[in-house]
């Protein structure tokens, strides 16, 4: 699992991610999860070229309460189920943390928090145009924060800093990819 602040590269990262795995095919295993399969992994949410709103963000807030439902009944199908982006990384109360928990304490799973400076998120937001406000981001911001801060889950997230660290690489690695 991918997540982090806006523009803190989760997009970015997973398509690059997944120029390394080769065709996939579109199928939809549940309602409300349109999902991408690269043989034993399956990739939840769609990755179109040059969308910058893909992969999770299009999938309707309905899926967040059929996160564990899915994940059950896909997770005996497949090697690796690589999940970005915000849609899995919100909810209100303690759900959210209760889901990322249950993740966890469930299967071999990872959880990524990636980062940027300030300073490079800003211009991350201008070269794409986007109009998220200030408002909005500070309360993503605050979210992850609160995640990192988690004293049930601070030490099984793996945070990095897309400024500085080779994340490709180590999920690459992760899931069995030599590059």
């Amino acid at each position: 699992m991918i997540g982090g602040a806006p523009c803190s590269g989760k997009s970015t990262l997973t398509r690059s991610i997944l120029s390394e795995l080769g065709e996939s095919e579109m199928i939809e295993p549940m309602k409300l999860f349109p999902c991408q399969r690269y043989n034993d992994i399956l990739v939840v949410g769609r990755y179109p070229q040059g969308e910058t709103f893909g992969g999770t963000d299009r999938i309707s807030y309905g899926a967040i309460k059929q996160f564990r439902s899915f994940i059950q009944s896909q997770q005996p199908n497949y090697k690796h189920i690589l999940i970005e982006g915000d849609r899995f990384f919100r909810s209100s109360g303690n759900s959210l943390t209760a889901d990322l928990e249950w993740l966890l304490n469930s299967y071999d799973a990872k959880i990524y928090i990636l980062e940027v400076s300030l300073e490079t998120e800003r211009q991350r937001h201008m070269n794409r145009g986007d109009n998220q406000s200030e408002k909005w981001l500070k309360t993503r911001r605050s979210l992850i924060s609160n995640l990192k801060s988690n004293f049930l889950l601070m030490d099984s997230l793996n945070i990095r800093n897309t400024e500085r660290n080779d994340v490709k690489s180590e999920i690459l690695l992760d899931i069995g990819i030599q590059t």
